[in-house]
């Protein structure tokens, strides 16, 4: 601010008292965020300086392992040791015999992930199991029509491991090359029960949601009377529908072989044999996947070369029991 002296005249600058203080404040202030923004810069260096902070996952004797001294896994969550590229996220459950069950360890284990280690391995893929229920792969609801699951069709991963190919699903989903024959169906009953396998009418008979042996198939048994007179029952695991023919609840169930195998000793399975299936089982992708090209390329290399066939002579001595079964029927290469 200026001011005239009046008697000489003279023009002078006034300086406010507060305005000194401030002007060090705010020096102050911008040195402070000078020095902020230097040592943000030097952090983002350091940090760029130290690479991907995600492990490089590899496979070590069957057990998943971190490269860079982190967490060990169990078995079976990873299937491959390629490094680099796309990682494929590969569902599978644990309730299908000598192809998938869960071990004395506590692991998952079977036929299925000695497959995929191999296919993939020989893809040069990096393929990462995860154990899904069944249902989220493929789902069939009491008197409708199978339909896709939430996992598979929402991507929660690429591909469901083993599912049989039929009429119904080939409208929902892509199947890679069958590795496994298709199931041969039964009805099963309680052992000791009188059952009359040519006629279900007004019987009670029990399902596997989401599984191949579903009420649409099993309408289509033109063999047995009374099919459209039945009363269904829908659950989700295996041991949930043995209950149901120990109990009473149904009077029969229909499924595949493997499915009610291991507890064959309580049940009798019907002499006639049914099938729900067009195609052995296979991966199973949505149609706009491309899982199964990368999975038919590395499954023939392991035709090609036999390690598809010693891991199907190996699988009984392996994985098998009385309760899980000590055949694999792999298809004929």
């Amino acid at each position: 601010m200026f001011q005239e002296n009046m008697e000489t005249g003279d023009s002078k600058v006034l300086v406010r008292p507060e305005q000194a203080p401030a002007s060090r404040v705010l020096f102050v202030a911008v040195g402070i965020c000078g020095l902020i923004a230097v040592v943000s810069v030097i952090i983002a260096a350091i940090a760029l300086s130290s690479g991907n902070s995600t492990p490089n996952i590899t496979v070590n004797g069957g057990n998943v392992q971190s490269s860079s001294g982190g967490a060990s896994y169990g078995p079976a969550g990873v299937a491959s040791t390629a490094s680099g590229g796309k990682i494929w996220n590969i569902a599978i459950g644990h309730d299908y015999g000598i192809h998938e069950y869960i071990n004395t360890t506590g692991y998952l284990a079977g036929f299925n992930f000695d497959l995929i280690d191999a296919v993939c391995n020989a893809a040069g893929a990096n393929c990462y199991t995860i154990w899904e229920p069944y249902v989220n792969c493929m789902d069939s609801e009491l008197g409708q029509h199978t339909h896709g699951g939430q996992g598979l069709l929402d991507g929660w991963y690429d591909v469901c491991t083993g599912w049989s190919q039929s009429v119904t699903r080939l409208q929902i989903v892509s199947f890679s090359k069958p590795f496994i024959k298709a199931n041969p169906v039964y009805l099963w009953y309680k052992k000791g029960a009188t059952f009359n396998e040519n006629d279900v009418t007004n019987k009670k008979i029990g399902f596997l949601d989401g599984w191949v042996t579903d009420e649409k198939c099993f309408a289509r048994q033109t063999s047995l009377t009374g099919v459209t007179s039945i009363t269904a029952t829908h659950v989700l695991t295996t041991p949930e529908l043995n209950s149901q023919i120990q109990d009473g609840t149904v009077d029969a169930a229909f499924a595949g072989e493997t499915a009610l195998k291991e507890f064959q000793n309580g049940l009798t399975r019907s002499s006639k044999v049914f099938q729900c299936s067009i195609g052995g089982l296979s991966m199973m992708t949505r149609k706009d996947n491309t899982f199964n090209a990368m999975w038919n390329m590395g499954f023939d290399k392991i035709v090609a070369n036999g390690k598809f066939k010693a891991l199907c002579q190996a699988s009984g001595t392996k994985h098998g029991s009385d309760a899980r079964g000590n055949i694999v029927r792999c298809v004929d290469t």
